[in-house]
């Protein structure tokens, strides 16, 4: 017997596998703290019935790809299809990398063919959403699903997701999708404002440091209204790194990039994940001496190059004075109360 009615509900859903509750949480960044969400989740009354199923799951390194999404079936039959943002595994990060020199990744198709099959095997309404890479495969597959299915989405959520290289308002589909995004950036945001396509997004407060705003665990809640925290604006060291960062994808031909990604990921050896690269943190200058003598000298100058400008536009937006000033003042907070 299941530990929680949110996994014995499953065995009410034709054709869905079983879920174990650690499917749900191993590999993720914060597996600790998302373990204690879901304990949370299936003891709190609002969510205890909700129903999970047709997981679908494509890890493929030939491919650089890791992809994962689920389905929650909320009450009067209307559905959240869920998109997973990055694991642990270096697969996962090289994907999301590909984000920075090419239109598309491996994962969005995958995500396109999901919200096909998935809102086949249940005929109610339905939401879209995901955090970071999660967001960015909820704005596709909603982007490249059938028509018909426009006439059931209710909403779609990128929580702090990266944006696409290529512009997506040329997208056929686009003037039917716009009215239901809904984009959330964050007051430090570094993740979110990487090719930024979606209009009026809300910011909301956050206080992790540098990537760590990313977190979403270190969300602002407002509980009066049971919503976020809301920010007036971005702080001055989120709208420098944007522009840096920004200014360096332009700059920068798409060869170049590939060629620095691949650099950065052939000194990373064989390292698996995170924890396994971290302990192997010592080969990273054998490996990347080994991978640089792999590149012709003109190769090599045009990496160098391409790794000065970077550091450069860094260099240019970071100022320590302004960013603990913002981090500690505090006055950005205005709460909102719409949805």
């Amino acid at each position: 017997r299941r530990s929680s009615d949110l996994f014995i509900k499953l065995k009410t859903i034709k054709g869905t596998p079983q879920i174990d509750n650690e499917d749900f949480y191993y590999g993720s960044v914060d597996a600790k703290n998302n373990e204690k969400l879901l304990k949370a989740c299936v003891n709190c009354k609002r969510f205890r019935n909700v129903q999970v199923g047709y997981p679908k799951a494509d890890f493929d390194a030939s491919k650089n790809k890791q992809f994962y999404a689920c389905t929650f079936l909320l009450p009067h039959n209307i559905g959240f299809i869920s998109f997973r943002g990055t694991d642990i595994t270096m697969v996962g990060w090289r994907e999301d990398l590909y984000i920075a020199y090419r239109d598309t990744i491996p994962g969005q198709e995958d995500a396109v063919k999901y919200i096909k099959m998935v809102t086949k095997l249940f005929q109610g309404n339905f939401y879209v959403g995901g955090h970071s890479k999660g967001g960015n495969l909820a704005i596709y597959a909603c982007l490249n699903m059938y028509k018909k299915l426009y006439t059931r989405l209710i909403k779609c959520y990128s929580y702090d997701g990266p944006g696409f290289k290529a512009t997506i308002k040329e997208h056929p589909n686009y003037e039917l999708l716009r009215p239901m995004v809904a984009k959330f950036l964050t007051s430090n945001d570094m993740i979110g404002v990487i090719y930024n396509n979606v209009e009026n997004a809300k910011i909301v407060y956050s206080t992790g440091i540098l990537l760590g705003g990313h977190d979403p665990f270190r969300w602002l809640i407002n509980f009066r209204n049971v919503d976020f925290a809301y920010a007036k604006d971005r702080s001055f060291m989120s709208k420098k790194y944007e522009e840096a960062l920004m200014s360096w994808l332009k700059e920068v031909d798409d060869e170049d990039k590939r060629i620095a990604v691949h650099v950065i990921f052939e000194m990373m050896g064989d390292s698996k994940n995170v924890y396994d690269l971290l302990l192997k943190s010592g080969r990273l200058i054998l490996n990347g001496k080994k991978t640089w003598d792999e590149y012709t000298p003109q190769q090599r100058i045009k990496a160098r190059e391409t790794f000065k400008k970077l550091g450069k536009y860094f260099l240019s937006a970071y100022s320590p004075r302004r960013f603990l000033k913002e981090k500690f003042a505090m006055k950005s907070i205005e709460e909102k109360s719409e949805n």
